[in-house]
């Protein structure tokens, strides 16, 4: 029967009686839980604006980089003939193209070998030897042993196109020899040493069919070019030219070269994008929320820091810029404004087009410039700078706030395990204190039993 209680069988103070005292003892518990959930929302919240400044932080880097605002793109009547890619330095131009021949690699289609049952992996009982050679004079000697297939043989030349550029395939039972440089020239073959007739065995001479490979041909507005590859990076500085068809005579394709304005837009258009949905976030941590509505305030609300970033992310964005190398002195000017009384941005594309249009510069200076100081004084850099005093990792606003709130909820979890430790104590007690009142409050009625007991003995015999 040891360890059964009968706690409360005698005191009426049973466990749950217990359960509603310690339950008050631990309302001091429910303070510190609450505060930690409340501190926990503080720091996720802080972590999660941290995320959404170094977006923003990254967005405002594109704009000053200057491969945004110089960046080029080429447009082509038809790219399926000729098309360009274009380097930031290319310069702006309209290029009239025609195509008279593309260039193309030299070729040996061998006759059609006999073989067993057209099985490329039968040997065919040739032995000797071959040296095949490329227009650059280098050539490789090939062995050919009375074991060897075609499949194998195939792979000897092609063990040997590292050196030659030359490679091998088999098709429809011939043997093709490819040259990998385009442009003018040929490929050799020779038999070995004493002639044995081993290229005429494998259909490589007289049944041969031997393709000389070709330049490209094509002119540039009325100036002739010839070029041994149909990629050409050296007709015009900063762009590489490639063909990818003939034309018939008289026609030909329009490419036009000019600034790719899309860069630029696409990149003010995230800016204002990631801007707005941090703006957004952050309005949502300051909320006052409801009175009369438990847990509708933001994590952070009132918290000065915050209120600070929100009012100063808006004036910078939307205030006058003093910058000596731009006659743009606000964003407005390009496009982007205000649409309600809480600051959000909206982007008008055809502003900043017009702009570039005008001037590109004037417009890269606004978002990115030095002064004679060699300080960046452009828009994006303003910007960026005072959102690096709250993401830096060094010594940000943002990172003091967590590690304070870290060190809150450190000591806040050393309360509450020395708290639940002492809970367990006092639980304890109070069981003890209590079983020792039932133990007493038994002993006390076995007591009064046998007192009653006697008394009433001594009445009877007094009668």
């Amino acid at each position: 029967m040891a360890g059964i209680s009968f706690i409360g069988s005698y005191s009426g103070i049973d466990k749950g009686t217990i359960d509603k005292l310690m339950e008050a003892e631990r309302m001091p518990l429910v303070n510190l839980t609450n505060k930690k959930t409340g501190i926990t929302a503080k720091q996720n919240a802080w972590k999660d604006i941290n995320t959404r400044l170094n977006t923003l932080f990254e967005k405002l880097k594109v704009l000053q980089n200057s491969d945004t605002f110089t960046a080029k793109k080429a447009t082509s009547s038809n790219e399926n003939i000729v098309s360009m890619t274009t380097s930031k330095d290319a310069v702006p131009g309209i290029y009239n193209i025609h195509v008279e021949q593309l260039a193309s690699s030299a070729s040996v289609i061998s006759g059609e070998i006999s073989l067993a049952e057209g099985n490329i992996n039968k040997e065919l009982g040739i032995e000797g030897a071959f040296t095949i050679g490329n227009a650059d004079g280098i050539s490789f000697d090939i062995a050919i042993e009375e074991g060897d297939t075609l499949k194998t043989i195939a792979a000897k030349v092609n063990d040997a196109s590292n050196d030659t550029g030359i490679s091998a395939t088999i098709i429809n039972s011939r043997l093709v020899l490819t040259d990998s440089t385009t442009g003018k020239r040929d490929i050799t073959l020779t038999d070995g040493v004493g002639g044995n007739g081993t290229l005429a065995q494998l259909g490589l001479s007289d049944t041969a069919s031997v393709k000389e490979g070709t330049n490209a041909l094509f002119t540039v507005n009325g100036v002739e070019v010839e070029r041994n590859t149909n990629t050409v990076d050296d007709a015009i500085e900063h762009v590489t030219i490639n063909l990818s068809n003939v034309h018939s005579a008289g026609q030909y394709e329009t490419v036009n070269v000019e600034l790719d304005t899309e860069k630029l837009t696409k990149a003010v258009q995230e800016f204002v994008d990631q801007y707005n949905s941090t703006m957004t976030f952050i309005e949502g941590k300051l909320a006052a929320g409801d009175p009369e509505v438990p847990g509708s305030a933001g994590a952070l609300s009132g918290d000065s820091s915050l209120m600070r970033l929100h009012s100063s992310l808006r004036s910078l964005v939307t205030s006058t810029l003093n910058n000596e190398n731009s006659s743009i002195s606000d964003i407005s000017q390009i496009g982007v404004s205000t649409v309600d009384r809480y600051g959000k941005l909206e982007f008008d594309a055809t502003k900043l087009t017009e702009a570039l249009s005008k001037d590109p510069q004037n417009v890269m200076d606004f978002f990115t410039s030095n002064n004679v100081d060699g300080k960046d004084i452009g828009f994006a850099s303003r910007l960026n700078s005072y959102v690096d005093s709250f993401v830096s990792n060094s010594n940000g606003i943002i990172k003091i706030k967590t590690e304070g709130l870290d060190r809150t909820l450190k000591d806040l979890a050393k309360q509450i395990e020395t708290f639940n430790a002492r809970m367990v104590k006092k639980e304890a007690y109070y069981i003890k204190m209590f079983s020792a009142l039932d133990v007493a409050m038994m002993k006390a009625e076995s007591q009064m039993d046998w007192l009653a007991g006697q008394i009433n003995a001594m009445n009877t015999k007094a009668k």
